[in-house]
C-alpha cells in the first residue's frame, strides 16, 4: 500500500514537473516579450518615423542638428517602447552628432497585434541592420541595444558589418539568465531544443574587436556576471568593458559619465585607447 502510494505521488510529481516544463516551452514568447501586453496608443514624440515596405511605422529616427557623423541602430529593452527609448537615450547620441534609429518590435506599442517570435524578431533585426547600413553609406554604422535589446543587437550585428557594437547591461546567453530564475527546470535544454536561445557570445565571435560592453554592478535583472561572462567569452580587453559599480538595470545611462559616452561614441578612427573609468565629472550630462 505504501509502495503504491509512493509510486502514485512520484507519478504525480513527474506529471506536474513535465507540465511546468511544457508551459515554459509553449509560453516562452509571452514570458520573454512582456511588451506584448501593452495597449496601442499614439507615441508622444515628434520624430520622423521609420517605415516598412508597406508604409507602416516600425520605429523612429532621431537626428542631430548638424550633419550626422554616423548612424546608430538601437534596440530597446523589454517592457519599453521605441519612442520611450528615443526620449530617454536619444540625446546622449545626438549631442555627439549621431543619427539614431530606434526600432520597435512586433507586438509592442505601435505594432500591437503582431506576435513576436524568436525567428521573426531576429530575421527582422538582421534585415533592418542591412537596410539601415545601406541607407546611410559613407559614414560609420554602429549597432547598440540594452537588456533584451542587447541580445537582439548581437544577433543583428552578426548579419551586418557594423564598425562598433555597443551592448548595455547585456547577457551572455538568455538561457543562462533564465536558468537562474527557474533553477529546477532544464531551461537551457528546452531553449536549445526549440532553437530559441539568444546566444550573444556565438553571434559576436567574429566581431569581438568591435564589441563594447557596459554593465551595472547593482543589476538584479541581468546580474553583472553575465556581462562579465560575455566579455570573457569574447576575450575583450579592459578598454572595451565599462563597469558601473553603483548602477542598476534601469539607470545605467545616467551613471555613464559624459566622457564615457563620448568615448563609446567616438568614430572608430578617432577612438581613444581606453574608456574613462567611473567617477569622473558630469554624469548626468547628455
Amino acid at each position: 500500500m505504501i509502495k503504491k502510494t509512493l509510486l502514485s505521488l512520484g507519478f504525480l510529481a513527474a506529471l506536474v514537473y513535465a507540465s511546468i516544463c511544457g508551459y515554459l516551452l509553449l509560453n516562452q514568447n509571452r514570458l520573454l516579450y512582456v511588451g506584448t501586453a501593452l495597449a496601442p496608443h499614439d507615441a508622444p514624440i515628434a520624430l520622423p518615423p521609420l517605415t516598412d515596405a508597406a508604409g507602416h511605422t516600425i520605429g523612429w529616427i532621431d537626428a542631430p542638428a548638424g550633419t550626422p557623423v554616423g548612424t546608430v541602430l538601437y534596440f530597446h529593452g523589454n517592457n519599453e517602447e521605441a519612442w520611450a527609448a528615443a526620449k530617454n537615450y536619444g540625446p546622449f547620441f545626438t549631442a555627439r552628432g549621431w543619427r539614431v534609429v530606434f526600432v520597435e518590435y512586433p507586438g509592442y506599442d505601435i505594432r500591437a497585434g503582431k506576435i513576436p517570435r524568436h525567428d521573426t524578431v531576429i530575421a527582422e533585426a538582421r534585415a533592418l541592420a542591412r537596410r539601415i547600413q545601406q541607407a546611410y553609406p559613407g559614414t560609420p554604422f554602429f549597432i547598440a541595444g540594452n537588456s533584451l535589446g542587447a541580445g537582439i543587437a548581437a544577433q543583428a550585428a552578426s548579419a551586418a558589418d557594423p564598425a562598433r557594437v555597443i551592448l548595455f547591461v547585456p547577457w551572455d546567453r538568455m538561457s543562462a539568465v533564465a536558468q537562474e530564475r527557474y533553477p529546477y527546470v532544464p531551461v537551457r535544454l528546452l531553449l536549445d531544443a526549440d532553437g530559441t536561445d539568444y546566444d550573444s557570445c556565438a553571434a559576436l565571435a567574429k566581431l569581438s574587436a568591435r564589441v563594447f560592453i557596459v554593465y551595472a554592478g547593482q543589476d538584479h535583472t541581468i546580474p553583472p556576471h553575465h556581462a562579465q561572462a560575455l566579455a570573457a567569452c569574447l576575450s575583450l580587453p579592459p578598454a572595451q568593458v565599462v563597469a558601473l559599480p553603483e548602477a542598476g538595470h534601469d539607470d545605467w545611462d545616467t551613471q555613464l559619465s559624459a566622457a564615457q559616452w563620448t568615448a563609446l561614441l567616438a568614430p572608430p578612427q578617432n577612438a581613444p585607447g581606453g574608456l574613462i573609468a567611473g567617477g569622473d565629472e558630469a554624469k548626468r550630462q547628455p
